[in-house]
C-alpha cells in the first residue's frame, strides 16, 4: 500500500492467485492432490495456525496422496 495505495489491497489478491496456481502445478507434478478452499472462518484459521491478528487468511489449499480409483 505504500507504493500502490489502495490499489495495494487489490494486487494482493492477484498474486494469491498466481501463488495458489504454482502449488497447484507443483502437486500435480508430484502426483499430490490439492484444492483451494475459500470458504472458512478467518478468526478459526488464524487461531489454529496461530496466526498475528494482523495477518488475514486469504486461501486455504489442502495438499496430500490422491486416492486411487
Amino acid at each position: 500500500m505504500k507504493k500502490y495505495g489502495e490499489r495495494g489491497e487489490r494486487y494482493v489478491y492477484i498474486e494469491v492467485g498466481h501463488a495458489a496456481q504454482n502449488v497447484l502445478l507443483e502437486c500435480i507434478s508430484l502426483n499430490l492432490g490439492a484444492v483451494v478452499v475459500g470458504a472458512f472462518y478467518d478468526e478459526q484459521v488464524k487461531e489454529v495456525l496461530h496466526l498475528p491478528e494482523e495477518h488475514k487468511p486469504l486461501y486455504i489449499i489442502p495438499v496430500g496422496r490422491r486416492v486411487k480409483e
